[in-house]
């Protein structure tokens, strides 16, 4: 049964994230991420599709290699540009809110620095598993 709710809610989420391509405004990213992690709870064939779709695949793939220093700066600042807009404009007499804005705006400068940081770790131990892998086949292959 949970299964069938995470398909729904995946394509509910990439229904978003695709009118997100084409309107202004709606994000694109964040609907296509939340589907893949739906769709990877869910349905190993549906997320395999969404990886090798060449709409879908680019955002996927864009943060699973991770992001260079100037592109996590250049993100993190519009962040904080787009904060201070709201802060100093729109809630401009609701000190509430302003706190509430800065504290989310913190919590997502972690955020992006978690999670848009170059994936060099990951790399060398897939390198590493490949060049093990190797080293057993010639000593299979030699043994035989």
């Amino acid at each position: 049964m949970i299964k069938y709710l995470y398909i729904t809610l995946g394509l509910i989420s990439l229904a978003l994230g695709l009118i997100g391509i084409v309107t202004p405004g709606l994000p694109t990213t964040p609907f296509i991420l939340l589907t893949g992690i739906l769709f990877a709870k869910s349905s190993p064939r549906l997320h395999q599709k969404l990886l090798d779709n060449r709409l879908t695949g680019k955002y996927i793939n864009r943060v699973n290699e991770g992001f260079s220093l100037k592109g996590i700066a250049i993100s993190i600042g519009m962040m904080w540009f787009m904060i201070c807009l709201t802060v100093f404009f729109a809630f401009k007499n609701n000190i509430t809110m302003q706190y509430l804005m800065i504290s989310l705006g913190v919590i997502g400068t972690v955020a992006q620095i978690i999670v848009l940081r170059k994936k060099k770790k990951k790399q060398k131990a897939m390198i590493s598993e490949n060049a093990l892998a190797e080293k057993i086949d010639k000593n299979l292959k030699i043994s035989e």
